[in-house]
């Protein structure tokens, strides 16, 4: 005799805690984007009066809409009774977004950081040795976590997922194509920015590099 499927019911703070982060991540982004004007390396566009960090702002309004879907998800996993359960599995698929989203804002964060660290170690000679200590416990810092965000936590949520092999499977391929994708906006992004500024990006932007990003730090 098989045994019945228990229907899939997680509580609706889980789902609560999770809309906290993308609430914070989306005033992360909206602050982002209102500082990155008064940071030093932006570049020219045709038509644009101002002048723009390309590689940031890619990444913030991919981040910005990464968040926005992750936020979407978690509330139409919600069922719409008196306890308000989470039971469809557009709660993982929010996870995914979320984390998507959230690796890119730490990109737009740590990556413009660490070349504006490059340029005030070649004009301060005197410090160097203390300003490459700075900059490498901050890549480094940045890059474990872009690397939690893209990595370790969708990895444990798909683990964890009770929402059964198939559609587990589904959503962790869409998750790995959507993260390509992501990867190879990103390295466009990166190629148009140090042609129009005239420098050279190492290792170069490629897709399989994008996807250990922090490595261009």
């Amino acid at each position: 005799m098989t045994e019945e499927r228990q229907p899939v019911r997680i509580a609706v703070n889980v789902m609560r805690a999770r809309l906290t982060v993308v609430g914070f991540n989306l005033t992360i982004i909206a602050f982002q984007l209102s500082a990155l004007p008064q940071l030093p390396g932006a570049v020219q566009l045709p038509n644009l009066d101002l002048p723009l960090h390309l590689e940031a702002v890619t990444a913030l309004l991919m981040g910005l809409g990464l968040s926005v879907i992750a936020l979407t998800c978690f509330i139409v996993s919600s069922a719409f009774d008196h306890e308000g359960s989470c039971d469809h599995w557009t709660l993982l698929a929010g996870d995914l977004f979320m984390y998507l989203g959230l690796a890119q804002s730490v990109a737009a964060f740590f990556g413009p950081l660490s070349q504006i660290f490059d340029q005030v170690t070649l004009n301060i000679t005197a410090q160097e040795a203390e300003l490459m200590t700075v900059r490498s416990a901050i890549v480094i810092t940045g890059g474990f976590a872009w690397l939690f965000a893209v990595y370790v936590g969708p990895a444990v949520s798909l683990l964890r997922s009770p929402f059964g092999r198939p559609v587990t499977v589904t959503l962790g391929v869409v998750y790995v194509l959507l993260l390509v994708s992501v990867a190879y906006v990103s390295a466009q992004a990166v190629r148009l920015e140090a042609a129009r500024s005239g420098t050279e990006v190492a290792p170069p932007p490629t897709l399989i590099n994008e996807l250990m990003q922090p490595l261009r730090w």
